[in-house]
């Protein structure tokens, strides 16, 4: 039985450090800070993170950290793009979609690995550049998450095989200042016309996961930071899926801009949806 590599395997105990403090805190929260208008931090993103970063910086003490909280640490030429918790809004609220995001970038600025974990629904995914996308249910893997690298208990992830816009799910996310930018709002409503549902659900990371695992076809997203979108790429090109900016471009780096990805047979249409709509970034 193949097996995940220690880097990814350090990766899912970073997450499962993170995940505990979700759970800790979820319904909890007695305060919420703002970085800015709508963008809510609280305890447990900083704590989240100080436990990723602990894990890290153990075993890699050489690689870099580009985390949403705390920014950049080191400067080695291997990054881990850490979002601590992906979903703050929803989590500030008592609402249980939100997850922690790990992704890992080469020397080249390519995805080597991901890995998401939501805590609340239990549900973990990675994947590696090369290896495949998997998932696996935490109530279902060993109490030891050094010891969810044995693939015996995770299912392979294919993206969905929808051929048509009018058939496909979308999701996507809006920047926090959409009531001034109206960026996005012309997207989106071009893609409603053309698809059968089209949702904004509050995590970009669990967005690119559910592409991945088939659940939906395609999400996008307006000024992603690479924290938001470096696992979720890796999830949805080892599951056989595209990813592109929203002209279809290929990306400069993880969570560049304009993110679109999709199950790779309505990648070309879905740009040509995208190209009726201001971009805001373009």
């Amino acid at each position: 039985m193949p097996a995940l590599s220690p880097t990814a395997v350090v990766a899912l105990r970073a997450a499962h450090a993170a995940a505990e403090v979700h759970r800790r805190f979820f319904r909890r929260i007695e305060h919420v800070d703002y970085k800015r208008p709508n963008d809510p931090v609280t305890e447990a993103d900083r704590m989240a993170e100080a436990a990723i970063v602990n894990v890290l910086r153990e075993a890699f003490p050489a690689h870099a950290i580009l985390g949403e909280e705390g920014g950049r640490r080191g400067g080695g030429p291997e990054t881990w793009l850490v979002d601590p918790l992906d979903g703050t809004t929803n989590f500030s609220r008592g609402i249980p979609w939100f997850c922690v995001s790990i992704g890992l970038s080469g020397a080249d600025g390519d995805g080597v690995l991901g890995v998401v974990l939501n805590p609340i629904v239990g549900e973990v995914y990675a994947a590696e550049r090369g290896f495949g996308a998997y998932a696996a249910s935490v109530a279902a893997l060993p109490a030891d998450p050094g010891a969810w690298g044995d693939l015996a208990r995770w299912r392979r992830l294919r993206v969905s095989s929808v051929s048509a816009m009018r058939d496909a799910g979308f999701a996507t996310g809006f920047p926090y200042d959409v009531g001034e930018s109206q960026i996005n709002i012309d997207h989106f409503v071009n893609v409603r016309l053309e698809t059968s549902a089209v949702r904004a659900s509050g995590s970009a990371a669990l967005g690119l996961a559910y592409v991945a695992a088939g659940h939906l076809d395609g999400y996008w997203e307006i000024g992603p930071k690479a924290w938001d979108f470096g696992a979720g790429i890796v999830l949805v090109q080892e599951a056989g899926g595209r990813v592109s900016d929203l002209r279809g471009r290929p990306l400069p780096g993880p969570g560049a801009g304009l993110v679109l990805a999709t199950n790779g047979v309505i990648h070309d249409a879905a740009v040509a949806v995208f190209s009726r709509g201001r971009s805001g970034l373009d």
